[in-house]
C-alpha cells in the first residue's frame, strides 16, 4: 500500500462528500478517528467479524448479480475489520488535509507485542498515541497508520482489502454520510 496514494484517495473522497466544506481542527479530526476506534471495540464486544470468508461470500453474491452496496452491508459493514478500515481511512484523510508526504518521513519504528494485550488495551494504546500532543501531528498520524496496520496484521486481517472495499462503499454514500460532520 502506498501511503501517499491512499492519502490522496481518502481525502479526495472526503472532500467530495462534504467533510471538508469547513476546515476542522486536528483535535476534531482525531476525535473522529477515536470514535472509529471505539466502534471497533464495540464490534469486537459483539464478536461481529467479517472473517476470512467475507471475500468469497462477497464475490459469490456479486456473481449472482447482487449490488455491491448490499453485499458489503450484509457481509462486512460494522464488523471489526470494517472499523479497522474506517480508522485507517480517517487517518489518511487527515494526512491529506494537512498535505503530509509520507515519502519524506522517516519510517515509524514503534513495536508492540499485540498478543500480550487485550483488544481494549490495544485500542486504548492507539488512542493514547494519537492524543500525545507533545508529538507533532504528522508523526501521530504516521504512528496511527503504522499501528493499525500492524495490529490488523497480528489479527490476520487483510487491512488493504478491507480499506479498498470500504472506500468503494463510501464513494456512493450521501454527503457527510447523512451526518452533521
Amino acid at each position: 500500500m502506498n501511503y501517499n496514494e491512499m492519502t490522496e484517495r481518502a481525502h479526495s473522497n472526503a472532500v467530495k462528500h462534504g467533510f471538508w466544506d469547513k476546515k476542522q481542527s486536528n483535535e476534531h479530526c482525531l476525535m473522529l478517528v477515536i470514535t472509529e476506534i471505539a466502534e471497533m471495540v464495540e464490534a469486537d464486544r459483539k464478536n461481529d467479524k467479517a472473517g476470512v470468508g467475507a471475500k468469497l461470500l462477497m464475490r459469490q453474491d456479486m456473481e449472482k448479480g447482487e449490488m455491491f452496496d448490499d453485499v458489503f452491508e450484509s457481509h462486512v459493514k460494522n464488523t471489526v475489520e470494517d472499523e479497522f478500515a474506517d480508522t485507517a481511512i480517517r487517518l489518511f484523510d487527515l494526512a491529506g488535509a494537512l498535505g503530509i508526504d509520507f515519502s519524506k518521513m522517516n519510517p515509524c519504528r514503534y513495536y508492540r507485542a499485540f498478543a500480550k494485550f487485550s483488544f481494549t488495551e490495544n485500542a486504548f494504546a492507539l488512542c493514547k498515541g494519537l492524543s500525545r500532543d507533545v508529538i507533532g501531528i504528522e508523526k501521530r498520524i504516521q504512528f496511527g497508520i503504522f499501528y493499525i496496520r500492524e495490529w490488523a496484521k497480528s489479527l490476520d486481517i487483510d487491512l488493504d482489502w478491507h480499506i479498498a472495499q470500504k472506500m468503494r462503499y463510501n464513494e456512493n454514500r450521501p454527503i457527510r454520510h447523512n451526518k452533521a460532520y
